[in-house]
């Protein structure tokens, strides 16, 4: 079955605009194909009909992420490309580590964007475990994201076939699975709470922000993701996961996505058969030897007080300006901008003393669980977040941050009833109106993230 050229057009059109997916005419065959699986699934007679109830459906609709899904190929297997994670294992990860080890700060924030079913992220776990003999000393956040929710939920699993092992070192399979069954492994259950898996669209602009845990990152891998996007969307795309980057983090992106002109002005580090980009400054450890860098331009100043930063207290009566002293506000807007630069024990003192001011400031508590959280210090962030929701039960983002700690604790349950009251706060409030206390996030891409987070733990 094949659509007509009137429906492809149309098809085509949609997923640009809603998606930011590319499906030039030589594509066509793979936009049909995944188009009209995700028809036959849907409860609609004809794919003209499902065509006209996408063009209806508002923006981060689950039924738009599952159509994304059956677009784009989730296909992965552990280690996948030998000679990026060998870079990885033997350069990258170790200067971060040294560098983190000079400032006598162990922490490392690391994200795969794009994750499909969860192979690269746990993958990026085990080097972690090989590479720390003192592991348990160190906030480790490996963060995964995918548009897939189906996707999503096998990779919260942790269950594989022997087919993701294929080009995998036999000792990875040894070492942490657990066989079960002919041809299914089990991963490591210590290795598998190393990840946390959280849905994404990377086409559109819910990032970075501190509220999604997308801030403050030392590595991003975001690999064969791009090539699906549209021009715009990749420039857009990139310039977010820049700014998702501390002051001399990397990012790595497949060989057929980079472009100088796409990544400037990141530095181009060439390794043996691996390429990466690294954000200046230049870490404070010198080089290895194996590291070539290509000079580029330098990198505009990171600004002090970001856009879009909410510092009102609580939310004020509908036609009235809540008014915050003006050295309070600096110092949370201060506060934003140190921790997405890294620098979080500068940022958890001035949220500190700006709660000595105020010990009533519920978006100062929501900052500081976020900051405690990026630190590694989970039941701090907790009672930050209790705090925050006494002060301000309507509060959407403490209710989103709760929901998304707790699935780090696989409290399960627990974590629903938060996604689901960020829900029920956002659904009547305009796609368009910034969340008090998030970032700047729009209501309605928090809202598609609550509902993605329910979606994905069905």
């Amino acid at each position: 079955m094949r659509l007509s050229d009137e429906a492809y057009l149309q098809t085509r059109i949609l997923v640009a605009s809603r998606l930011g997916l590319e499906f030039p005419e030589a594509r066509r065959p793979e936009l049909e194909r995944g188009f009209l699986r995700a028809w036959r699934t849907a409860a609609t007679s004809s794919p003209e009909t499902y065509l006209a109830a996408l063009e209806r459906l508002p923006e981060g609709s689950p039924e738009l992420r599952r159509l994304a899904g059956h677009l784009t190929v989730g296909e992965t297997y552990f280690f996948r490309d030998r000679d990026c994670f060998e870079a990885l294992e033997q350069d990258v990860l170790p200067a971060l580590i040294a560098a983190r080890r000079s400032e006598g700060t162990l922490r490392l924030r690391i994200w795969s964007a794009g994750c499909a079913t969860g192979e690269e992220p746990y993958s990026l776990a085990i080097v972690l475990d090989r590479l720390l003999h003192d592991r348990g000393d160190w906030a480790l956040t490996i963060l995964a994201t995918d548009i897939n929710p189906t996707a999503l939920e096998a990779a919260g699993e942790g269950r594989y076939r022997e087919w993701s092992f294929r080009e995998t070192p036999p000792w990875v399979r040894d070492r942490y699975f657990h066989r079960q069954g002919a041809d299914r492994f089990e991963l490591d259950a210590g290795i598998r709470r190393m990840v946390t898996f959280a849905p994404l669209n990377l086409a559109e602009d819910g990032y970075p922000a501190i509220v999604s845990n997308t801030s403050a990152m030392d590595l991003i891998l975001c690999r064969s993701v791009l090539m699906y996007f549209t021009r715009e969307a990749q420039r857009e795309a990139v310039a977010r996961l820049q700014r998702s980057l501390v002051p001399g983090g990397w990012l790595l992106l497949s060989p057929a996505e980079a472009s100088a002109e796409l990544l400037r002005p990141l530095t181009l580090v060439n390794f043996p058969n691996a390429i990466f980009y690294r954000k200046e400054p230049a870490p404070t450890v010198p080089l290895p030897p194996r590291w070539h860098a290509e000079p580029t331009l330098p990198e505009p100043p990171i600004p002090l007080v970001p856009e879009g930063i909410a510092c009102s207290p609580v939310a004020p009566p509908p036609g009235e300006q809540a008014e915050v002293p003006p050295d309070r506000a600096a110092q949370l807007q201060r506060a934003r901008a140190l921790a997405d630069q890294g620098q979080l024990e500068e940022a958890h003192r001035l949220c500190e003393a700006a709660l000595g001011q105020d010990p009533l400031h519920p978006e100062a508590y929501i900052l500081l669980a976020a900051i405690r959280q990026e630190q590694g210090e989970i039941p701090p962030a907790l009672e930050a977040l209790r705090r925050a929701i006494y002060l301000a039960p309507d509060s959407a983002p403490a209710h989103f941050l709760l929901g998304s700690l707790l699935l780090r604790q696989e409290k399960k349950r627990r974590a629903r009833r938060c996604m689901e009251t960020v829900v029920r706060l956002l659904q009547t409030v305009p796609p368009d109106e910034p969340v008090p206390g998030s970032d700047g996030l729009a209501a309605g891409r928090l809202l598609e993230t609550a509902r993605g987070y329910l979606e994905a733990q069905r």
